[in-house]
């Protein structure tokens, strides 16, 4: 990792000025960053609330529900040690991972074109990635997937563009297989990508170059990687005691208990998720264009590979199998996109080299100032196209979390909180609390296959275990179908604050979400 980083004296200032560069386009571009009074991503918010809890003791998945993979919580759980109260933490590993991507964009790039011209590919990169509909108000499982992809697809275009020089060494096997475990401990949909990258060059081996030995040495090498990864995650759950919990959730419940496509022939279940896939244009057309724009140059330019038909389709293969796999549940969320950023990065060095045969004579000077106004002028324009900047309160802003906060500190600072009928809406962090119950939060699975996370927090209210209950109503909903759905917060609780507040999901205004949030307190005479 150390060689790819810095293996030339020149990717020292290079990754430097990427690392000054992500924390200040994150300064803007996240809802995380310092700049803002909180990311209102309900993702987000559980993600940290979890991170904070595993960082506390707690076992997640035995101890605190939640479905993502146990990386991200311990990515989450690491921020909590700069910053528990606030997710100033999280913009700081946000930062991290946007500066490894982003130079793994310019390594990419630079196997094409010169210093300069990467280095603005990489930076036009970033921007169009974190400016997005798929980035949303940042910090997605997805988003911390993207460093892995980038440096395995920087591996995969070094060997196509030349397949006569030797193939890979283990040691990349060994490394991208251990990328693909980290990935799988993120979130297991996006795996995809890195089962194509070992697949087609063992299979290329294997029928190009006809050398089995090798192609199942490197096959082994990479599962070897993968398992390094896992592996560790093992032990910890199996001393925690909760290696079983950790098994039933991340794995069985998130394979089964989403909607399934039942009823659909096999060849209609073959096509829906590239009709799933096509959906999300609606979301990001930009990314949707770049992405795919830089695959077909990179299948039809002499640019990118060799002159060989294998080498010419890999890149698009692993692409097209990876957002395929990502689609086969048939969910659109547009986060579900944020992979396809990794491909815009081919579009835009198909630019830098027709510019840089343009400007020969001057290239190195021409190629500085073209990276310097991409640098300044990406800042600007992110600042006032990007959902955070337009739509997300800044720092010094009382949110309605934070009334929720003041309310439960002055009535009863130990009063235990249940955030319910929802994913988390923020009210622990604002409040500083570690949920006291292992369904802090309401998850999106049908209650015909997992009915244990609603029945339980039902019987939170019902058994009067919690004395503070905050729920975020969903647009078009009232107070009338919180209480058709539990009506002991009817008679048993007193609803003590009710403030409408708006989610911006996108620069389209017919996209704002209208919500309400409600704070119940358990009547005193309930209170044990």
């Amino acid at each position: 990792m150390s060689k790819f980083m810095f293996k030339e004296k020149k990717n020292i200032p290079v990754f430097l000025f990427f690392a000054v560069f992500a924390f200040v386009i994150l300064y803007i571009c996240t809802a995380s960053s310092p700049r803002y009074a909180t990311n209102p991503w309900n993702d987000a918010n559980a993600f940290l609330t979890v991170g904070k809890a595993m960082a506390n003791g707690l076992t997640v998945y035995k101890d605190i529900f939640e479905q993502k993979g146990p990386l991200l919580y311990l990515i989450h759980a690491l921020a909590c040690f700069i910053s528990d109260t606030s997710f100033t933490g999280v913009y700081v590993m946000q930062s991290l991972s946007l500066c490894v991507t982003s130079f793994a964009a310019y390594k990419i790039a630079s196997l094409y074109v010169g210093t300069g011209w990467s280095v603005a590919s990489a930076v036009l990169t970033c921007f169009v990635t974190v400016n997005s509909a798929c980035y949303y108000y940042g910090d997605s499982a997805e988003e911390f997937c993207l460093p892995f992809l980038m440096i395995s697809i920087y591996y995969f275009c070094r060997y196509f563009k030349n397949t006569e020089q030797d193939l890979p060494k283990r040691s990349v096997f060994f490394l991208v297989g251990f990328f693909a475990g980290c990935v799988a401990m993120i979130k297991f949909t996006v795996i995809g990508f890195w089962f194509a990258w070992a697949a087609y060059i063992s299979l290329y081996t294997l029928f190009a170059k006809k050398d089995f030995k090798k192609a199942v040495i490197n096959a082994l090498v990479f599962l070897g990687g993968m398992v390094a990864a896992i592996a560790p995650w093992i032990v910890y759950f199996a001393v925690k005691g909760g290696l079983r919990d950790f098994i039933y959730t991340y794995f069985i419940l998130n394979a089964t208990a989403y909607p399934s496509a039942t009823g659909m022939s096999f060849v209609t279940r073959l096509i829906e998720p590239l009709v799933c896939l096509l959906e999300t244009f609606s979301f990001s057309p930009i990314i949707l264009c770049l992405g795919i724009t830089g695959m077909i140059l990179f299948l039809v330019t002499n640019i990118f590979a060799e002159k060989k038909f294998f080498s010419r389709i890999s890149l698009p293969v692993m692409c097209l199998t990876g957002m395929y796999l990502i689609y086969f549940g048939l969910r659109t969320y547009s986060y579900y996109f944020t992979p396809m950023t990794a491909f815009t990065v081919f579009s835009f060095i198909f630019v830098a080299y027709l510019l840089q045969n343009l400007f020969k004579k001057k290239e190195q000077l021409v190629s500085l100032i073209i990276c310097c106004v991409c640098a300044v002028s990406v800042l600007f324009v992110s600042d006032s196209i990007n959902v955070s900047s337009k739509y997300v309160a800044r720092k010094g802003t009382k949110t309605v979390q934070m009334q929720a906060a003041e309310y439960i500190e002055s009535h009863d600072p130990n009063g235990k909180i249940l955030n319910y009928r929802s994913l988390d809406n923020g009210v622990y962090l604002s409040s500083n609390q570690i949920p006291k119950f292992k369904h802090f939060e309401h998850q999106n699975f049908e209650y015909e296959c997992f009915p244990e996370n609603s029945d339980e927090q039902n019987r939170y209210i019902n058994e009067h275990l919690a004395d503070f209950v905050a729920v975020s109503t969903h647009p078009n909903e009232d107070i009338d179908d919180i209480y058709n759905e539990n009506s002991t917060l009817q008679t048993d609780y007193n609803l003590v604050i009710c403030e409408k507040y708006t989610i911006q999901p996108s620069r389209q205004v017919d996209l704002k979400y209208e919500k309400t949030f409600y704070l119940f307190e358990l009547k005193t005479e309930y209170k044990k």
